[in-house]
């Protein structure tokens, strides 16, 4: 039986307790060897201000080349309190407002399948970088994505940083 870990790829995004007072460009990964990425962002209870959410994709790493469509669901309530695992329902968008007001200490999940990454010709942008403005926010995110549906099965999966 495989395991989880020999199925979905787990990376750190950002480091522990990322600040978001200056604008953050989470950790890239690419997404070649997989069909789609599920980006998991907790905000501090102690958010404040507004921030705005990009997926930017390119041809390589840290590349911003074009915006991707993405779909999130938010948590219903804080993290760590009763039904903070229930999910609004699905959206999507290109740019996301973070309210403070709207995320405070929630559990923000992004999706996105590899076959709706933006292309120019047969070039497919498959490396992924989520960017956060932070002009007007104050606290702290903690962000990992796990990558699943490997398009080749392995024991131990590839790194998908650069």
């Amino acid at each position: 039986m495989a395991k989880f870990t020999q199925e979905n790829l787990i990376i750190p995004l950002v480091a522990e307790a990322t600040d978001i007072n200056a604008a953050v460009e989470f950790d890239s990964f690419c997404m070649k060897k997989y069909n789609h990425a599920t980006i998991i962002i907790i905000h501090s209870a102690t958010v404040t201000g507004d921030n705005v959410l990009t997926v930017e994709c390119g041809a390589t790493d840290s590349a911003d080349t074009s915006d991707a469509t993405f779909h999130y669901r938010l948590g219903s309530a804080a993290a760590g309190s009763a039904n903070s695992d229930v999910l609004a329902a699905d959206a999507t968008a290109a740019t996301l407002t973070l309210t403070a007001a709207t995320y405070q200490g929630k559990m923000l999940v992004l999706e996105l399948d590899a076959s709706e990454l933006p292309k120019s010709g047969s070039t497919v942008y498959d490396w992924v970088t989520v960017d956060m403005d932070g002009a007007a926010s104050v606290g702290t995110i903690a962000a990992f994505a796990i990558l699943s549906e490997p398009r080749y099965a392995e024991a131990i999966l590839d790194t998908a940083l650069a």
